[in-house]
């Protein structure tokens, strides 16, 4: 068992490995307590300056100085099987996350809540349903806002903060064990990250260790309409199913719901499931979850282009999320599909699917022959490396009363830095259209 309290850390040797914001928080909040800490990045030069003094830093590469410390704390973009890691491991010097050491330092309750699809929705419906309780939430982990920040928040009494609500990767939970959840969320498992893990089974066992950090008195919420999650709760007590099809059983009034689908109406009865464990008012919830708006890049309406109506789902980087896109409109779809494919997926299945609304995929990107290649006998499709010319060819076969929509099953990485600067570039070309 890890000591978690603070002067137990006191002076203690603290390797961080990854400079990025991840782990210049961390860092950070290793020497607020008062630890010794170095922070390691394989990289020549860093682009954040942001150091504290008291953090040695070094670069170009993780040094055998690491192998001298106390306990690791691995940024989440670092893979498991680097040299120094493996070498951590054989001499069993502790790993940990960023999320597992921040929670060390909280006396809050936390929330946590994973998924391959759907968790950033759900957890700023969760942060919107809360704060409108009076609860003061805090929001963090993988939707961009380190953990460890918002505990150092805590730890100085800067703002006033009753809840941790953290999304989580399945790279932020591959070394977690004592995060004390009072709440361990799973909204699906899909395949994702392929290019990361050795086998989907992997990738599997990295969502389900959220479990693992369960306070003895808390609750996994999951949804029962998942066949993984179904199979792996059977024995798990202190469980909370939910369903897309329990909202018409709720109270609120499905006409006025901005968000769409059967992906969100789960989303929404994990938020509702969730609020109700916390016992906040039916009104609260009611009011926030009608109120509550689509993000940006997450079947984002933005617009009509002569009679057609066009759909940012840029967040859609795997086939999964692009099946649940599909699945949301009745209309014919002329679909962008394309960008930096995880690892050699699937497209035809879901192409095959719901080829009879489909009428033209633009391809595009460095998979985007290969995804062409798999659907090019079920629908009409055409092939551009640039996703600018990707994104015209598709305008160009758009009727009247069809739905364009960048869902795109991929990564952004090839052309972009980010999902959201790829859907920010699609808004930009669309805005240009008329």
């Amino acid at each position: 068992m890890i000591n978690k309290n603070i002067t137990f850390w006191r002076d203690k040797k603290i390797a961080v490995l990854g400079a990025g914001k991840t782990g210049v928080s961390v860092s950070k909040l290793a020497s607020f307590i008062g630890a010794q800490v170095l922070l390691s990045d394989s990289k020549k030069v860093l682009s954040n300056n942001n150091i504290d003094s008291t953090i040695k830093l070094e670069v170009n590469g993780h040094s055998d100085k690491i192998l001298n410390y106390d306990l690791i704390i691995k940024s989440p973009g670092i893979p498991n099987d680097i040299p120094i890691l493996i070498e951590a491991k054989n001499r069993n010097i502790k790993i940990v996350s960023e999320i597992e050491f921040s929670s060390w330092f909280s006396k809050l309750p936390i929330i946590g809540l994973t998924g391959s699809n759907g968790k950033t929705t759900t957890v700023n419906l969760l942060y919107t349903i809360f704060k409108s309780a009076g609860l003061n939430p805090i929001l963090g982990g993988n939707m961009g806002i380190p953990f460890s920040d918002n505990v150092m928040k805590e730890l100085q009494g800067s703002e006033i903060i009753k809840f941790h609500i953290l999304e989580l990767s399945s790279f932020q939970l591959e070394h977690i064990s004592n995060l004390c959840l009072q709440v361990a969320c799973i909204l699906n498992i899909s395949e994702d990250h392929l290019d990361r893990y050795e086998s989907y089974n992997e990738y599997i066992k990295a969502k389900l260790n959220i479990v693992n950090s369960l306070d003895k008195d808390g609750i996994v919420v999951y949804n029962k309409d998942d066949q993984i999650l179904k199979k792996s709760f059977t024995n798990i007590k202190n469980k909370v199913p939910f369903s897309y099809i329990d909202i018409s059983d709720t109270y609120l009034d499905l006409n006025s719901l901005l968000l769409k689908g059967k992906h969100n109406h789960a989303n929404i009865m994990a938020a509702v499931k969730i609020s109700d464990f916390f016992n906040i008012d039916y009104n609260v919830i009611k009011k926030s979850i009608e109120s509550f708006s689509p993000l940006s890049h997450r079947l984002e309406f933005i617009g009509r282009y002569n009679n057609s109506s066009i759909y940012n789902d840029s967040k859609a980087t795997n086939v999964d999320a692009m099946l649940v896109a599909l699945e949301s409109f009745n209309e014919k779809i002329v679909l962008i599909a394309g960008g930096l494919d995880k690892g050699e997926t699937n497209f035809r299945n879901p192409i095959e699917h719901y080829k009879n609304k489909i009428r033209f995929v633009s391809c595009y990107g460095k998979s985007g022959e290969f995804i062409k290649d798999q659907i090019q006998n079920l629908v009409k499709t055409d092939y551009n490396y640039s996703f600018v010319d990707a994104v015209h060819n598709a305008v160009k076969n758009l009727k009247v009363g069809d739905c364009l929509l960048l869902s795109p099953g991929c990564a952004s990485f090839d052309q972009f830095k980010s999902y959201e600067d790829r859907g920010d570039r699609f808004k930009d070309i669309i805005v240009g259209l008329s």
